[in-house]
């Protein structure tokens, strides 16, 4: 969305707060209210065939099952990826992955520019709050846009340590004490529901009823969870003006076709997903529609039940405006395995009852006779499965959206330990992607390599060796992966895991040769530069070390994590003008990058420039309350300069925009 449009939507949002001002003043009776609110659930790596009104015979489902007789059942409903910050940005926006830009977990951003689905209901007067239950759907994304409240406060756990989700009793709460509030006026709720990700923990009633099967224990809690909001509806009076629509983002593999989790297979087990819309006295209930159905159609349905227009340019459509395209195909897609492993990317075409997965040995079925997927039929119906795969690539082509590939390719989580480490506890890599290889197209690289499918065993030596590394072994992490690595010697995710448990043993030199072999191998693999980088700057070989971001600089130019990292290390060198200048540029084209803003004021503060460095620090902070560098590089530029009373007024400031935060109150202590 442009400045324009953003400025339009604040316009009608003041007139809409006015509007509902001036009602609350008048004498009038008020008007009555029909359909005008939406509550979107989204469950977290729900397999469809594990509720049981799509058929499961061994998990009951009561909640889902009655709002699927008030409502309308997707009968074949498909996700676009089988990761969660993708699936959900597709959610939000209708558009597919190459669209909206948003490719993995952990190193895109939805680009501001994208037009999500609160933003669309917000500039239409509705109150806007979302309550999510995982690092992977936080504001880190970008998933907050139009959002007037976004709880992403996953709390603590035992000892203090950051949790990186929340059980969904939390959230339910939240978005209950929201709603109690805000539905005495149109609204938009999101709640995410994460209770059936691994690992899987149901409560004990839940796991009793379902003892040996942990999965089906959470989705029946997960089902029970969904009865908890929809009760709330009713008992604040608002069911019959709440649109209630519930969507999985994706499935989950349980070793049906090797897969344990989902990311790097495109089966019918993660992608097939429930998709349910409860639209009192819109739609009738108990209706079942039965052709194959996305989830990017989400958003244009809910603004078409709303009565309220949907943008241009979405890639979905609205599932009740008219009879089904008999030529329609939905599109599915998973870098993951290219990005994280060097392996193939995955591509999917459905197109009624035949399904066609691009991959390095292809796949083609007829899922109405083969619905678990047993039989590939590529060679007996060659003609047909010819025809869907050139359909697939004119598809992907078509929901492509450079520009905004671009600018979600941008992010710069690429090198926070912290973050990577969130990711990891929730059982996901991070660290790759970046610049197609020859002959690739950025939007959608090739088909070729290794076969996901043939390799997923890796995948847990992977994550066994991870486990040995933070359980404080990392000398048998590194053995278990050279034996990986003796048969996939290129493997870039082996390589960095390989590296960072030789450093941890203590070699490091041999795991600077490894993070130099993976560079060699896997050019743009971002993880690999920051983690050499930081063994060069932590033995002060700051100029090896800036010389190596250079390099990448070169490789993935406008990729906004690689001037910030190469300013920290010329600040860290001595080349602090450079810094200032390489910061300024920067800051040109994206003046609301609080990180830049930070390096910048420890750079003007390392040449002695404090007021400059003040200014930054505050600008900084202006845009993120708990931005690390510019609050405890303000506050340490204050108590030198002998100004202790106004760095307590500013962390006193910045502690009521964000109560409670951890590292403000530390600084405030330490006063």
């Amino acid at each position: 969305m442009n400045d324009c449009g953003r400025r339009l939507i604040r316009v009608l949002c003041l007139a809409a707060s006015l509007a509902f001002v001036l009602a609350g003043c008048s004498t009038d009776k008020p008007k009555e209210r029909g359909l005008d609110s939406l509550l979107l659930i989204t469950l977290d790596t729900l397999r469809a065939d594990h509720v049981s009104c799509y058929g499961s015979k061994t998990v009951q489902t009561p909640q889902l099952d009655a709002l699927a007789e008030r409502g309308v059942r997707m009968e074949h409903a498909w996700s676009t990826v089988p990761l969660t910050t993708p699936a959900h940005a597709s959610i939000l926006t209708g558009l597919y992955p190459p669209g909206h830009g948003v490719r993995n977990n952990g190193r895109f951003r939805l680009p501001e520019q994208v037009t999500t689905l609160a933003e669309i209901l917000q500039a239409r007067g509705r109150r806007t709050g979302a309550f999510v239950a995982a690092f992977t759907t936080s504001r880190l994304f970008g998933l907050d846009q139009g959002f007037d409240v976004f709880d992403d406060d996953f709390g603590f756990g035992p000892g203090g340590k950051k949790r990186n989700s929340r059980p969904g009793e939390e959230v339910v709460a939240r978005a209950g004490a929201w709603l109690k509030h805000a539905s005495a006026v149109p609204f938009f709720a999101w709640v995410h529901l994460y209770d059936a990700h691994m690992p899987y923990t149901p409560p004990a009633e839940f796991a009793a009823k379902y003892r040996g099967d942990p999965y089906s224990g959470e989705v029946a809690f997960t089902d029970f969870l969904v009865g908890k909001l929809v009760l709330n509806l009713e008992r604040l009076g608002v069911t019959k003006n709440t649109l209630v629509v519930v969507v999985a983002d994706h499935g989950e593999g349980l070793r049906t076709h090797g897969e344990a989790e989902h990311g790097f297979l495109l089966y019918e087990e993660t992608l097939a997903v429930p998709f349910l819309v409860v639209a009192p006295g819109a739609i009738e209930g108990g209706r079942v529609i039965a052709q194959p159905v996305s989830i990017v159609d989400l958003f244009p349905t809910v603004c078409g039940l709303l009565g309220v227009e949907a943008p241009q340019g979405l890639q979905g459509r609205d599932l009740f405006a008219e009879a089904e395209a008999p030529e329609r195909v939905l599109y599915a897609e998973t870098l993951y395995p290219h990005e994280e492993f060097g392996w193939s990317a995955l591509y999917a075409l459905r197109k009624g009852e035949l399904k066609y997965i691009a991959a390095p040995v292809p796949e083609f079925y007829d899922l109405a006779e083969d619905p678990g997927e047993r039989r590939s039929l590529l060679e007996e119906r060659s003609d047909e499965a010819a025809r869907l795969s050139r359909g697939l690539l004119e598809k992907a082509e078509s929901v492509v959206r450079p520009e905004n590939l671009s600018l979600a390719a941008g992010f710069s989580m690429g090198d926070n330990e912290e973050a990577i480490a969130r990711l990891e506890s929730l059982g996901y890599v991070a660290g790759g992607g970046g610049a197609p290889g020859e002959g690739e197209s950025a939007a959608l690289p090739a088909v070729g390599g290794r076969n996901p499918r043939e390799a997923i065993g890796d995948v847990f030596i992977l994550h066994r060796a991870q486990e040995l590394l933070s359980a404080g072994d990392p000398s048998a992490s590194a053995r278990m992966l050279e034996k990986v690595l003796a048969r996939d010697p290129k493997n870039p995710q082996m390589l960095l895991k390989l590296a960072l448990s030789q450093q941890m043993a203590g070699d490091e030199d041999q795991a600077e040769e490894k993070y130099r072999l993976l560079i060699d191998a896997h050019p743009t693999f971002f993880l690999g530069y920051s983690r050499l980088a930081n063994l060069l700057v932590k033995h002060e070989r700051f100029d090896e070390a800036r010389l190596l971001w250079k390099r990448l600089e070169g490789l993935m130019p406008g990729y906004v994590a690689v001037p910030l990292r190469l300013a920290d290390v010329e600040i860290r060198g001595g080349r602090s003008a450079d810094a200032v200048e390489r910061l300024s540029t920067l800051l040109d084209t994206d003046p609301a990058n609080a990180e830049a803003w930070g390096l910048l004021g420890r750079a003007r503060e390392s040449l002695s420039h404090d007021e400059g460095a003040l200014a930054a620090y505050r600008k900084g902070l202006e845009l993120r309350a708990t931005e690390k560098t510019c609050v405890e590089g303000i506050v340490r530029t204050l108590k030198r300069l002998g100004r202790e009373e106004e760095a307590s007024r500013v962390v006193e400031g910045l502690l009521m925009r964000a109560p409670g935060d951890a590292l403000l109150t530390r600084v405030q202590r330490e006063l």
